[in-house]
């Protein structure tokens, strides 16, 4: 009776080991990972998919090599609507850049990549990618989880801020020609561009119209970590009035922010790299060091 009590016991062991396990996988967000070939020497980087509100969302994970310990994580927030150039040479090595620094990067295409048509109804469909992101960094074993900055360009400026305002906990963001007032940026812009923002957003005016509800300037009170913004004199995209507007609205609310322009710079700032980079990495590493 004995051993049959104990046999008992121990299959009641195995069973709920199995049911640990097996929910635990079930419960990962990051449901893929296969090396992609990056072309910049020390570092690895993988195409990813995880999970973000039962969509899978494609991504990209890029580190060093040699990782001794944990590194800190680095939300990269891309620019574009719709399909983008994530995977583009020159944007790879614009990621490789930040992990040579001694982060562990993660990149999300968006969800308007992975839905046939993104149809959002609340206002955190447009950022929970992001949200989610940072839930694939707390999977990775050499990720320091509670050392995290984000960088936005351009949409992924605004991507950033939106994450802020849903109380993503990062220390530290770097917006480069980020975009902060959407019904300005609409009025600018071309009929092609006009209709890439539309497919997103909508039309600006119509019944279900999110430009001034997920406008930044409209909530600047909301960004409460410390926030860098580096802006293009010359930026043809996002005008350089729309950035020079809400510095100031920041600079009147709170003193976490820091505005940088740098004259005849584009929009992304593509020929500034040199002067922009030590930037974003002195913001980092100052709050870094505050944790």
């Amino acid at each position: 009776m004995k051993k049959l009590l104990g046999a008992f016991l121990v299959f009641l062991c195995f069973i709920g080991a199995v049911v640990f396990f097996v929910g635990a996988k079930e419960d990962n967000i990051l449901l893929s990972q296969e090396e992609v070939e990056i072309g910049v020497p020390g570092v690895t980087g993988y195409s990813i998919t995880y999970d973000s509100s039962g969509i899978e969302i494609p991504g990209l994970w890029v580190e060093p090599d040699d990782i001794d310990g944990t590194l800190p994580l680095l939300i990269h927030n891309r620019g574009g609507v719709g399909e983008s150039a994530l995977t583009d040479a020159e944007e790879l090595k614009n990621l490789s850049y930040w992990a040579k620094q001694g982060y562990v990067v993660l990149a999300t295409h968006y969800r308007e990549n992975a839905e046939e048509k993104f149809e959002p109804t609340k206002r955190k469909d447009f950022v929970r990618d992001v949200l989610d992101l940072k839930k694939v960094g707390t999977e990775l074993d050499h990720v320091d989880e509670e050392r995290t900055v984000m960088l936005g360009y351009s949409r992924g400026g605004w991507m950033s801020f939106l994450a802020v305002q849903e109380d993503i906990e990062v220390n530290a963001v770097a917006v480069i020609g980020g975009i902060t007032d959407l019904k300005q940026l609409y009025v600018t812009q071309p009929e092609p561009v006009q209709k890439q923002i539309e497919h997103l957003m909508g039309e600006p005016g119509g019944d279900q119209s999110w430009y001034r509800e997920l406008a930044p300037i409209n909530w600047v009170e909301d960004i409460d970590v410390p926030t860098l913004m580096l802006h293009g004199e010359r930026d043809q995209t996002v005008p350089v009035e729309q950035a020079r507007m809400f510095a100031n609205l920041m600079e009147s609310n709170h003193d976490l922010h820091r505005y940088v322009e740098y004259e005849n710079g584009d929009h992304g700032l593509r020929l500034h790299f040199k002067e922009y980079a030590p930037e974003v990495l002195d913001w980092f590493e100052k709050h870094l060091e505050e944790q």
